[in-house]
């Protein structure tokens, strides 16, 4: 795995860049957590699930749409990261 610390003097931006790769971490343990509930590789699968009515709608496509919701914040995420390495 990469160092990202280690070109990284500043106390407070490796705090930053810690604390973004914990959420992205905690944020993929909850999509896992919502794929193992329903029994699913990815969230479409979850859907077809729901609309073949092998899973009841509610909360279903709670989840569904929290695995959507989920990813969105892991590329904002990411490219916090990104933004963050490019101003280093």
């Amino acid at each position: 795995m990469a160092d990202f610390f280690k070109n990284i003097e500043d106390v407070s931006k490796k705090k930053e860049l810690a604390d973004m790769v914990q959420e992205i971490t905690e944020m993929k343990v909850a999509i896992d957590d919502i794929k193992e509930a329903y029994e699913v590789k990815d969230e479409k699968q979850l859907l077809n699930k729901i609309k073949k009515g092998l899973v009841p709608e509610h909360p279903a496509y709670e989840g569904y749409l929290s695995i959507l919701h989920i990813r969105d914040y892991i590329a904002h995420y990411r490219l916090k990261i990104q933004n963050l390495m490019d101003e280093l």
